[in-house]
């Protein structure tokens, strides 16, 4: 099968999503072709190097993208962004194959879902709530990001470093204040992972790479949310959750035995307070032994319920079923 996926440029964890699951899929003998709208200049070279594995184009133009559809000769058109929605109408006018989404957002935006195509699939990587449409509850399927396990590894740590990434829209300037007052006062060097610079006391700002398994494999905590929080617990981190709220430390041993997938989106808690955070980080700074079991239990964490190679089966199974096939 022959699978377009199509996104909007995003500064979060949604592009190296869409770009590990392109990678893997091609391994399981699906042709792809990614597409992003809204490239920034800057990101150009770093999405050519994924050249190696699939054929990548930064393209907004939807007649280019159309063209490129009918050149590629897709059967299927899988969309990580509504904002690219647009597009891919143009495309499906002129080009009529299954469409599928992943809904990455927790809030899309279904203002007026009578305007939306009819999706072959809506895929949720995280637990959800009453925010589907009703037409679209039996087509729609959990399915968790993957994380590609011998690429993000542990590797051995020095010091005490903390990685905090901050994706565009998920964090208040207040929040993100009280976060690094947190550090600032529990004397801890900060990696910063944002696409906007920050103050920092002692650390260095990394900008938004859209590989970000260096920074992970040279620090203790990462503090985040979602796909980035699963990213650092894969290369041994422990995790505190935080977005526009603060779900303080995950401790995945603590889970309830159930079908659902933790909530890593922030989409729940208080507000960030820099006392919160601060305790938390002083507690894994003086307990030693409480980090090394959060960390190992992190790597379990994704190793049992995000491994790559099987979250590319689950997502091709649906292509299949989704076409017919």
């Amino acid at each position: 099968m022959r699978i377009m996926m199509l996104s909007h440029f995003r500064y979060s964890g949604v592009m190296s999503h869409i770009l590990s699951l392109a990678a893997a899929l091609g391994r399981q003998d699906f042709e792809m072709v990614v597409v992003i709208t809204g490239c920034p200049p800057a990101y150009l070279d770093p999405l050519r190097r994924y050249q190696r594995h699939f054929p990548c184009f930064a393209e907004s133009r939807p007649g280019e993208i159309l063209r490129l559809a009918r050149n590629f000769r897709i059967d299927l058109l899988h969309l990580h962004d509504l904002a690219a929605i647009r597009s891919a109408e143009r495309l499906l006018r002129f080009h009529t194959v299954p469409c599928g989404v992943t809904l990455h957002d927790r809030t899309p935006l279904f203002a007026n879902p009578s305007l939306l195509p009819p999706f072959s699939f809506l895929i949720t990587p995280q637990p959800r709530a009453g925010d589907i449409p009703s037409r679209f509850c039996e087509r729609t399927f959990f399915i968790p990001e993957g994380i590609e396990l011998q690429e993000l590894q542990p590797l051995e740590k020095e010091g005490f470093r903390i990685a905090v990434v901050l994706e565009e829209g998920s964090f208040s300037s207040a929040g993100s204040t009280a976060l690094l007052k947190a550090a600032a006062l529990a004397a801890l060097e900060v990696d910063l992972i944002c696409p906007q610079p920050l103050p920092l006391l002692g650390g260095r700002s990394h900008g938004w790479p859209l590989d970000r398994s260096a920074v992970f494999g040279q620090t203790q905590i990462v503090i985040g949310q979602g796909r980035c929080l699963l990213e650092g617990m894969a290369c041994g981190n422990a995790a505190l959750i935080m977005g526009q709220n603060y779900g303080g430390l995950f401790k995945p041993q603590e889970q309830p035995v159930s079908p659902l997938f933790p909530d890593l989106s922030a989409g729940s808690g208080e507000p960030p307070c820099y006392r919160s955070i601060f305790f938390d980080l002083a507690t894994l700074q003086k307990d030693r032994l409480l980090l090394e079991s959060l960390q190992q239990q992190g790597r379990k964490f994704i190793r049992e319920n995000c491994d790559l190679r099987l979250i590319a089966e689950q997502t091709g199974s649906l292509y299949r079923q989704a076409a017919g096939q």
